[in-house]
Protein backbone atom coordinates (compact mmCIF):
# COMPACT_ATOMS: atom_id res chain seq x y z
CA UNK A 1 0.00 0.00 0.00
CA UNK A 2 1.35 3.66 -1.13
CA UNK A 3 0.78 6.96 0.79
CA UNK A 4 -1.60 7.67 -1.82
CA UNK A 5 -3.86 4.42 -1.15
CA UNK A 6 -4.33 4.79 2.26
CA UNK A 7 -5.12 8.41 1.73
CA UNK A 8 -7.90 7.00 -0.93
CA UNK A 9 -8.84 4.37 1.81
CA UNK A 10 -9.07 7.09 4.38
CA UNK A 11 -11.07 9.22 2.34
CA UNK A 12 -13.91 7.00 0.94
CA UNK A 13 -14.18 5.21 4.53
CA UNK A 14 -15.30 8.76 5.82
CA UNK A 15 -18.11 8.48 2.87
CA UNK A 16 -18.94 5.45 3.79
CA UNK A 17 -22.74 5.76 6.09
CA UNK A 18 -22.57 2.20 6.08
CA UNK A 19 -18.28 0.36 6.61
CA UNK A 20 -18.27 -3.31 7.36
CA UNK A 21 -15.68 -4.91 8.69
CA UNK A 22 -13.67 -5.44 5.99
CA UNK A 23 -13.71 -1.63 5.28
CA UNK A 24 -12.99 -0.85 9.15
CA UNK A 25 -9.83 -3.00 8.91
CA UNK A 26 -9.09 -1.05 5.81
CA UNK A 27 -9.38 2.28 7.29
CA UNK A 28 -7.71 1.15 10.48
CA UNK A 29 -4.23 -0.32 8.06
CA UNK A 30 -4.68 2.73 6.56
CA UNK A 31 -4.27 5.58 9.16
CA UNK A 32 -1.47 3.14 10.47
CA UNK A 33 0.86 3.59 7.42
CA UNK A 34 0.20 7.08 7.49
CA UNK A 35 1.66 7.26 11.10
CA UNK A 36 4.44 5.16 10.18
CA UNK A 37 4.91 7.14 6.98
CA UNK A 38 4.70 10.51 7.86
CA UNK A 39 4.57 10.44 11.56
CA UNK A 40 2.08 13.15 11.29
CA UNK A 41 -0.12 13.26 14.84
CA UNK A 42 -3.39 14.16 13.22
CA UNK A 43 -3.36 10.70 11.87
CA UNK A 44 -2.87 9.14 15.43
CA UNK A 45 -5.99 11.38 17.04
CA UNK A 46 -7.82 9.86 14.07
CA UNK A 47 -7.03 6.46 15.05
CA UNK A 48 -7.71 7.05 18.19
CA UNK A 49 -11.42 8.35 17.96
CA UNK A 50 -11.93 5.52 15.40
CA UNK A 51 -10.80 3.09 18.66
CA UNK A 52 -12.70 5.19 20.72
CA UNK A 53 -16.16 4.78 18.77
CA UNK A 54 -15.46 1.10 18.76
CA UNK A 55 -15.21 1.30 22.33
CA UNK A 56 -11.10 -0.54 22.22
CA UNK A 57 -10.47 2.04 24.84
CA UNK A 58 -6.57 0.84 25.14
CA UNK A 59 -5.66 1.81 21.44
CA UNK A 60 -7.76 5.18 21.87
CA UNK A 61 -5.21 5.93 24.83
CA UNK A 62 -2.41 4.20 23.01
CA UNK A 63 -3.01 6.65 20.15
CA UNK A 64 -3.79 9.73 21.97
CA UNK A 65 -0.75 9.18 24.26
CA UNK A 66 1.56 8.60 20.91
CA UNK A 67 -0.06 11.66 19.77
CA UNK A 68 0.64 14.00 22.73
CA UNK A 69 4.13 12.46 22.80
CA UNK A 70 4.12 13.91 18.87
CA UNK A 71 3.03 17.91 20.68
CA UNK A 72 -0.32 17.05 19.63
CA UNK A 73 -1.96 19.94 22.49
CA UNK A 74 -5.52 18.10 21.87
CA UNK A 75 -4.49 14.82 22.76
CA UNK A 76 -3.01 16.20 25.91
CA UNK A 77 -6.60 17.61 26.42
CA UNK A 78 -7.90 14.74 25.86
CA UNK A 79 -5.85 12.53 27.73
CA UNK A 80 -6.49 15.20 31.09
CA UNK A 81 -10.26 14.79 30.52
CA UNK A 82 -9.90 11.02 30.12
CA UNK A 83 -7.89 10.49 33.78
CA UNK A 84 -9.67 13.73 35.46
CA UNK A 85 -13.38 12.48 34.96
CA UNK A 86 -12.26 8.45 34.52
CA UNK A 87 -14.10 8.44 31.67
CA UNK A 88 -13.14 4.99 30.81
CA UNK A 89 -13.43 3.59 34.68
CA UNK A 90 -10.14 4.96 36.83
CA UNK A 91 -9.40 8.46 37.45
CA UNK A 92 -5.65 9.29 37.96
CA UNK A 93 -5.55 13.13 39.05
CA UNK A 94 -1.76 12.69 38.86
CA UNK A 95 -1.57 11.80 35.59
CA UNK A 96 -4.82 14.41 34.82
CA UNK A 97 -2.41 16.86 36.03
CA UNK A 98 0.93 16.29 33.95
CA UNK A 99 -1.40 16.31 30.32
CA UNK A 100 -3.47 19.70 31.41
CA UNK A 101 0.14 21.23 32.52
CA UNK A 102 1.77 20.13 29.24
CA UNK A 103 -1.33 21.30 27.77
CA UNK A 104 -1.31 24.45 29.71
CA UNK A 105 2.34 25.04 28.52
CA UNK A 106 1.91 24.63 24.86
CA UNK A 107 -0.96 27.51 25.47
CA UNK A 108 -4.18 25.36 25.04
CA UNK A 109 -6.86 27.38 27.31
CA UNK A 110 -8.52 24.22 27.95
CA UNK A 111 -5.74 22.89 30.44
CA UNK A 112 -5.14 26.10 30.93
CA UNK A 113 -8.41 26.39 32.94
CA UNK A 114 -8.29 23.16 33.82
CA UNK A 115 -5.07 23.21 35.51
CA UNK A 116 -6.25 26.25 37.41
CA UNK A 117 -9.33 23.97 38.57
CA UNK A 118 -7.02 21.29 39.99
CA UNK A 119 -5.16 24.36 42.10
CA UNK A 120 -8.32 25.47 43.48
CA UNK A 121 -9.71 21.90 44.58
CA UNK A 122 -6.70 20.45 45.32
CA UNK A 123 -6.19 17.45 43.17
CA UNK A 124 -2.49 16.32 42.54
CA UNK A 125 -1.35 19.76 44.24
CA UNK A 126 -2.05 21.84 47.30
CA UNK A 127 -5.23 23.79 47.15
CA UNK A 128 -4.11 27.30 46.15
CA UNK A 129 -6.49 30.13 46.18
CA UNK A 130 -4.30 32.49 44.60
CA UNK A 131 -2.71 30.44 42.54
CA UNK A 132 -6.45 29.18 41.20
CA UNK A 133 -7.27 33.21 40.88
CA UNK A 134 -4.16 33.46 39.24
CA UNK A 135 -4.22 31.32 36.39
CA UNK A 136 -8.04 32.03 35.78
CA UNK A 137 -7.56 35.73 35.27
CA UNK A 138 -4.78 35.40 32.77
CA UNK A 139 -6.96 32.92 30.76
CA UNK A 140 -9.77 35.05 30.60
CA UNK A 141 -7.21 37.98 29.37
CA UNK A 142 -6.71 35.62 26.91
CA UNK A 143 -9.87 34.77 25.84
CA UNK A 144 -11.92 38.02 27.10
CA UNK A 145 -12.06 38.09 22.66
CA UNK A 146 -12.76 35.40 21.27
CA UNK A 147 -14.41 34.53 18.12
CA UNK A 148 -14.54 30.82 17.74
CA UNK A 149 -17.32 28.80 19.42
CA UNK A 150 -15.10 25.74 20.17
CA UNK A 151 -12.86 28.48 22.96
CA UNK A 152 -13.52 27.91 26.44
CA UNK A 153 -14.76 31.38 26.89
CA UNK A 154 -17.90 30.36 29.13
CA UNK A 155 -16.18 28.11 30.81
CA UNK A 156 -13.41 30.82 31.91
CA UNK A 157 -15.91 33.82 32.04
CA UNK A 158 -17.87 31.70 34.53
CA UNK A 159 -15.04 30.88 36.59
CA UNK A 160 -13.97 34.42 36.60
CA UNK A 161 -17.08 36.37 37.24
CA UNK A 162 -17.34 33.58 40.54
CA UNK A 163 -14.08 35.18 41.53
CA UNK A 164 -15.16 38.83 41.07
CA UNK A 165 -18.14 38.19 43.42
CA UNK A 166 -16.53 36.60 46.04
CA UNK A 167 -14.37 40.27 45.66
CA UNK A 168 -17.55 42.19 45.52
CA UNK A 169 -17.58 43.18 41.92
CA UNK A 170 -20.71 42.13 41.16
CA UNK A 171 -21.77 44.20 38.64
CA UNK A 172 -19.21 43.43 36.26
CA UNK A 173 -19.78 39.38 37.10
CA UNK A 174 -23.51 39.89 36.27
CA UNK A 175 -22.70 41.09 32.50
CA UNK A 176 -19.60 38.48 32.02
CA UNK A 177 -22.64 35.77 33.08
CA UNK A 178 -24.65 37.32 30.64
CA UNK A 179 -21.77 37.14 27.91
CA UNK A 180 -21.45 33.76 28.47
CA UNK A 181 -24.76 32.57 28.52
CA UNK A 182 -24.78 34.49 24.79
CA UNK A 183 -22.01 32.73 23.79
CA UNK A 184 -22.77 29.31 24.96
CA UNK A 185 -26.05 30.10 23.50
CA UNK A 186 -24.57 30.58 19.98
CA UNK A 187 -22.25 27.33 20.59
CA UNK A 188 -25.48 25.08 21.29
CA UNK A 189 -27.00 26.59 18.58
CA UNK A 190 -24.77 24.05 16.16
CA UNK A 191 -23.50 21.36 19.38
CA UNK A 192 -26.32 20.78 21.53
CA UNK A 193 -23.87 18.56 23.42
CA UNK A 194 -24.86 17.56 27.02
CA UNK A 195 -21.56 18.67 27.98
CA UNK A 196 -22.23 21.64 27.00
CA UNK A 197 -25.84 21.77 28.26
CA UNK A 198 -24.66 21.32 31.12
CA UNK A 199 -22.19 24.70 31.58
CA UNK A 200 -25.51 26.42 30.14
CA UNK A 201 -27.64 25.51 33.33
CA UNK A 202 -24.53 26.54 35.38
CA UNK A 203 -24.04 29.97 34.00
CA UNK A 204 -27.82 30.67 34.08
CA UNK A 205 -28.25 29.59 37.88
CA UNK A 206 -25.06 32.02 38.52
CA UNK A 207 -26.82 34.66 36.70
CA UNK A 208 -29.81 34.10 38.92
CA UNK A 209 -28.27 34.66 41.87
CA UNK A 210 -27.32 38.15 40.17
CA UNK A 211 -30.26 39.53 39.06
CA UNK A 212 -34.44 38.93 39.62
CA UNK A 213 -36.59 36.71 37.49
CA UNK A 214 -38.12 38.65 34.68
CA UNK A 215 -41.40 36.71 33.33
CA UNK A 216 -41.59 39.62 30.64
CA UNK A 217 -37.79 38.81 29.22
CA UNK A 218 -37.83 34.82 29.11
CA UNK A 219 -35.91 32.87 26.24
CA UNK A 220 -35.47 28.91 26.37
CA UNK A 221 -32.61 28.81 28.82
CA UNK A 222 -33.79 31.37 31.45
CA UNK A 223 -36.11 27.91 32.56
CA UNK A 224 -32.49 27.14 33.88
CA UNK A 225 -32.62 29.45 36.26
CA UNK A 226 -36.07 29.88 37.83
CA UNK A 227 -36.41 28.35 41.09
CA UNK A 228 -39.50 26.27 41.38
CA UNK A 229 -39.61 26.32 37.45
CA UNK A 230 -42.31 23.97 37.31
CA UNK A 231 -45.29 25.12 35.51
CA UNK A 232 -46.84 25.77 32.13
CA UNK A 233 -45.30 28.28 29.69
CA UNK A 234 -46.19 29.33 25.75
CA UNK A 235 -43.86 30.53 22.94
CA UNK A 236 -44.18 30.85 19.76
CA UNK A 237 -42.26 29.93 16.66
CA UNK A 238 -43.29 30.88 12.92
CA UNK A 239 -46.66 31.93 13.73
CA UNK A 240 -47.51 29.00 15.69
CA UNK A 241 -48.04 28.29 19.52
CA UNK A 242 -46.67 25.83 21.48
CA UNK A 243 -46.85 24.90 24.93
CA UNK A 244 -43.96 23.69 27.25
CA UNK A 245 -45.09 21.83 30.83
CA UNK A 246 -42.37 21.27 33.89
CA UNK A 247 -44.48 18.78 36.01
CA UNK A 248 -41.53 19.72 39.23
CA UNK A 249 -37.85 21.70 39.59
CA UNK A 250 -35.67 19.30 37.45
CA UNK A 251 -38.79 16.85 36.97
CA UNK A 252 -40.05 15.57 33.54
CA UNK A 253 -40.97 18.31 30.36
CA UNK A 254 -43.57 18.14 28.24
CA UNK A 255 -43.45 19.91 24.74
CA UNK A 256 -46.78 19.47 23.01
CA UNK A 257 -47.13 16.19 23.57
CA UNK A 258 -43.87 15.03 23.93
CA UNK A 259 -42.33 14.18 26.72
CA UNK A 260 -38.52 14.43 28.13
CA UNK A 261 -37.01 13.18 31.63
CA UNK A 262 -35.54 16.64 32.61
CA UNK A 263 -34.96 20.34 31.05
CA UNK A 264 -31.46 19.16 30.30
CA UNK A 265 -33.05 16.50 28.22
CA UNK A 266 -34.94 18.49 26.88
CA UNK A 267 -32.59 21.04 25.15
CA UNK A 268 -30.65 18.48 24.12
CA UNK A 269 -33.44 16.64 22.51
CA UNK A 270 -36.57 18.85 21.49
CA UNK A 271 -37.33 19.56 18.55
CA UNK A 272 -40.53 21.54 16.37
CA UNK A 273 -41.11 20.43 13.12
CA UNK A 274 -37.55 18.72 12.76
CA UNK A 275 -35.59 21.60 14.01
CA UNK A 276 -33.78 20.90 17.14
CA UNK A 277 -35.34 24.23 19.26
CA UNK A 278 -31.67 25.08 20.22
CA UNK A 279 -30.78 25.26 16.68
CA UNK A 280 -33.41 28.13 16.19
CA UNK A 281 -33.33 29.68 19.69
CA UNK A 282 -33.25 33.01 18.72
CA UNK A 283 -36.38 32.25 16.48
CA UNK A 284 -38.38 31.56 19.66
CA UNK A 285 -40.17 34.61 21.05
CA UNK A 286 -43.10 35.74 23.13
CA UNK A 287 -42.55 33.33 26.12
CA UNK A 288 -44.95 33.21 28.83
CA UNK A 289 -45.65 31.82 32.18
CA UNK A 290 -49.56 30.51 32.02
CA UNK A 291 -49.70 28.34 35.07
Amino acid sequence: MTTMDAIRIINEYYENSNPDTEDMFAFTEALGLMIEQTKDPKYMTELAWHYCSTQRFDLEKKYLEMAAESGDTGAMVELGYMWYYGQHGEVDYEKAFVYFSKGAEAGNLWAKYKVADMYRFGLAVKPDEEEYRRRIQSAYEEVRTAKLLGDPYPEIAYRWADILTAEGDSDTATDLLKQAKRFMARRLSVEPFWGHIEVMERIVRRLYDHTSWDPDRLDLYDLFGRKGASGEYVFWWRGREHRLAITEPDGAVNLDGTWFRSYREFCEKAQIEGEKCTAIYDELYNWEVVA
